[in-house]
């Protein structure tokens, strides 16, 4: 995945206007509907409560709490069961449709994570005060046991 894919859609959704001022190509609607899609995804995950405890408690940008969040969610998706991955989304809002749009597919082990953290501005070492904050979160949300002791393992 290539680690701008979310600050490439939020730019190309503030250029659509554009493109439409200058009469280019248009987009077809499946296409615009999935890009649409996308961003509201995003940004439903960028404005999720777990983000907001990262931001608070890290003194990290939204930016940079979303990413390192989602790397490491992303890491859980790709390597928790269909059990673990369906409990997961129900408990993180846009977690489901950012999984499914393909956004957070690619980052399938923790030097992924790290290379994610890196690409925005973050030090790996943070993943250590990322993931108890995240699943703290997941607690307080209903999270079973074996889904927190399974990301704690995952996230070590």
């Amino acid at each position: 995945m290539n680690k701008t894919l979310p600050f490439a859609l939020s730019l190309s959704l503030l250029t659509l206007p554009a493109m439409a001022e200058f009469d280019l190509p248009s987009i077809d609607s499946d296409s615009a509907n999935s890009l649409l899609s996308s961003a509201n995804s995003l940004s439903q995950f960028q404005n999720s409560a777990v983000v907001n405890d990262l931001t608070t408690n890290l003194s990290v940008s939204p930016e940079q709490a979303s990413a390192g969040a989602g790397a490491l969610l992303s890491l859980a998706q790709s390597q928790l069961g269909s059990e673990g991955t369906s409990e997961l989304n129900s408990l993180i809002p846009g977690l489901s449709s950012l999984g499914s749009s393909g956004l957070l597919k690619s980052v399938e082990s923790m030097e992924s994570v790290k290379s994610v953290f890196s690409s925005v501005g973050l030090d790996p070492s943070m993943i250590s005060q990322f993931a108890p904050i995240v699943l703290e979160y997941l607690g307080t949300q209903g999270a079973s046991s074996g889904l927190l002791s399974s990301l704690t393992s995952l996230w070590q």
